[in-house]
């Protein structure tokens, strides 16, 4: 049990180092929509993805507060 918990928490640390924030999303997806040639179906996908990824680190978290992770999602959304 004791192996379970501590791969666990190591789990835990190690997504939340890479987990990414709604203001990272929104400088890829500026960077994405300004570039030369760009794809913008492509661009808002990606952002897209970023804002849902955002959320599932949020909702999974200790003490998750399930009302911010939803507002922080749709405020995210709601920027592409």
């Amino acid at each position: 049990m004791v192996r379970v918990n501590f791969f666990l928490a190591a789990l835990a640390l190690a997504t939340g180092a890479l987990a990414k924030t709604n203001s990272d999303c929104q400088t890829q997806y500026n960077s994405c929509r300004t570039g030369a040639d760009a794809n913008m179906s492509y661009c808002v996908s990606e952002h897209q993805t970023c804002c849902a990824d955002v959320y599932d680190s949020c909702r999974v978290g200790a003490d998750a507060n399930m009302a911010q992770c939803a507002a922080d999602n749709a405020a995210c959304k709601a920027q592409s």
